[in-house]
């Protein structure tokens, strides 16, 4: 049910994997859903921007008067997923330097209480580039 309430268009397949493979299915899901609406809130994301660079609205309405609002909005949206992927392998593999530094890190699942349920949280990778078929 809650699955279904979170959007999975097929919440009994990540439902039964969570509990006959013990992966913390559902904490997957709503990562990889928050990631994802993340990239697709492309006004959002250029509002953030001009937190970094006082010139990105200006950028962005002579782009759109050039490409069009559509193709640039798409655009957008298409690199954002790209970043993300990114930032999702880095949550999967941890520090690449980890033997340099001596740390890294890991994603894990906790309770309501925030205490860790030591469930490890990995794999986002393998089914982010499919995830938007995922939702509703």
């Amino acid at each position: 049910m809650r699955l279904r309430n979170a959007g999975a268009k097929n919440p009994s397949s990540w439902a039964s994997s969570e509990v006959t493979e013990g992966i913390p299915q559902f904490a997957r899901f709503l990562i990889l859903k928050s990631l994802f609406d993340i990239a697709k809130s492309t006004y959002d994301n250029i509002t953030m921007a001009s937190d970094f660079d006082d010139e990105v609205e200006e950028k962005y309405d002579a782009i759109k008067d050039i490409v069009g609002e559509e193709k640039l909005l798409s655009f957008l949206t298409s690199y954002s997923k790209g970043i993300i992927y990114n930032v999702v392998g880095l949550l999967d593999e941890g520090n690449q330097e980890a033997d340099r530094d001596k740390i890294s890190w890991t994603l894990m699942k906790t309770d309501e209480n925030f205490q860790s349920t030591g469930q490890v949280i990995q794999g986002l990778h393998e089914d982010f580039l499919e995830f938007e078929d995922e939702i509703k």
